[in-house]
């Protein structure tokens, strides 16, 4: 798969945080509000968009999520997952973080890109550059 691809399946994907033990939809049909905006959906799974083990995919979740810690920001568990069903990735969203800072923690950690969430739309960053790929809106 090409990054354009990549970004138009990402755009696309329905995203889910948990806040204080609920459930809430960040992107999709029935998305509430993010718990703060932006907000920054990033994981250190699947690096380079390659599957890899369950063993390194978690530890690096950890490393990641210590980092969060260290750093003082707000982060909550998050999921991104394709509409039908057929890739999910956890990971978290992070308040507190400009979209340079969200793109460093991702190059760190592999990734192509990080959602950045506001009050009505979804983007696509790519972390090489910090651009915005794709924009969708959350509530569709």
């Amino acid at each position: 798969m090409n990054d354009d691809e990549h970004w138009d399946l990402w755009v696309g994907a329905v995203i889910d945080c948990e806040i204080d033990g609920d459930r809430r939809r960040l992107s999709g049909a029935d998305a509430g509000t993010p718990p703060a905006t932006p907000l920054f959906v990033l994981t250190a799974y699947n690096p380079g968009g390659e599957a890899r083990d369950r063993d390194r995919n978690e530890a690096d979740q950890r490393r990641l999520e210590r980092e969060l810690i260290a750093i003082g920001v707000s982060f909550w568990p998050a999921d991104g997952q394709s509409v039908d069903g057929s890739w999910s990735e956890p990971g978290v969203a992070v308040g507190g973080l400009d979209r340079a800072e969200a793109c460093e923690l991702g190059r760190r950690y592999g990734q192509l890109a990080v959602y950045e969430l506001d009050e009505h739309d979804v983007h696509v960053v790519r972390c090489a550059d910090s651009k915005v790929v794709r924009t969708r809106a959350r509530r569709r």
